[in-house]
């Protein structure tokens, strides 16, 4: 059976420290969590974030239960900002042992973008972790599969990683001869979810917080996970801010879990 962590913002109930004990409990290999988040308009914390007064603790809770940082999140590429501002959470995240930092390219001058994202590459090389490349409808200095791959050969460095969001990339028009076509080697990770058709947006940001359970979709999730190699991690992201009525988040969680499961039988 293919290894699987779940995202943060699948179960948000109990926090990291929540998210590590179900993963556990649900037999899974890692999670992905937040070591810096999103803000509100408020200035409000959008998902829960680890935090580093409980490193240790945080630390000790992973290792007793057997289960390991994929990736952390979150670290945009963004206009008028610096990436050097997520130093601390960068060094958290090597702390607690994570496999790689998450970022999303929303800086649109291309030189600067590339510039910041090599500098992102470099720190976290320097704290021994990867970068994922995520391709999003919404983040408009890299919005597809291709923008992705080219973006990846432009800045040329060894811990750069691209990312295979399922619901990004059938939003962004990608396809699966797309992926058959790139070099499998420059995919760290992938992140299952379905959608219940496959049209083309650049503003769905409602459906990513509001995503599927594998298998009761249209996406073809089966095919796509036979186009991933083995080193290629896998994230179940479904969240869903409105879960079904006579459902709870760890029901909801645990459908997602076994769905992704499914796929691989």
């Amino acid at each position: 059976m293919r290894k699987l962590a779940l995202h943060q913002i699948t179960i948000m109930d109990g926090g990291p420290e929540g998210l590590v004990r179900f993963a556990a409990e649900a037999g899974l290999d890692g999670v992905c969590l937040f070591t810096d988040t999103p803000r509100n308009a408020n200035g409000q914390d959008m998902f829960p974030v680890v935090d580093p007064a409980n490193a240790l603790s945080f630390k000790r809770l992973l290792n007793d239960h057997d289960v390991r940082v994929i990736n952390a999140e979150y670290f945009p590429v963004m206009a008028e900002q610096d990436v050097t501002a997520y130093l601390p959470a960068i060094t958290l995240a090597a702390e607690l042992g994570a496999k790689r930092l998450v970022t999303h390219i929303h800086e649109t001058e291309i030189l600067r973008a590339e510039d910041q994202l090599s500098s992102l590459c470099a720190m976290a090389l320097a704290h021994g972790l990867e970068v994922g490349l995520e391709f999003t409808g919404f983040s408009a200095g890299c919005n597809g599969l291709n923008a992705a791959a080219a973006l990846h050969g432009r800045v040329d460095q060894p811990n750069l990683k691209i990312a295979i969001d399922a619901l990004h990339l059938f939003r962004t028009g990608g396809t699966l001869e797309q992926l058959k076509a790139s070099d499998p080697a420059i995919i760290g990770y992938a992140q299952l979810c379905d959608g219940p058709d496959f049209r083309l947006s650049d503003d769905y940001l409602d459906e990513a917080m509001n995503r599927m359970i594998p298998g009761e979709g249209v996406f073809p999730l089966k095919k796509l996970m036979t186009l991933l190699g083995p080193h290629v991690d896998i994230d179940i992201e479904v969240p869903s801010f409105a879960v079904p009525a006579g459902s709870d988040a760890r029901t909801w969680a645990h459908r997602a879990v076994t769905a992704s499961r499914n796929l691989f039988d």
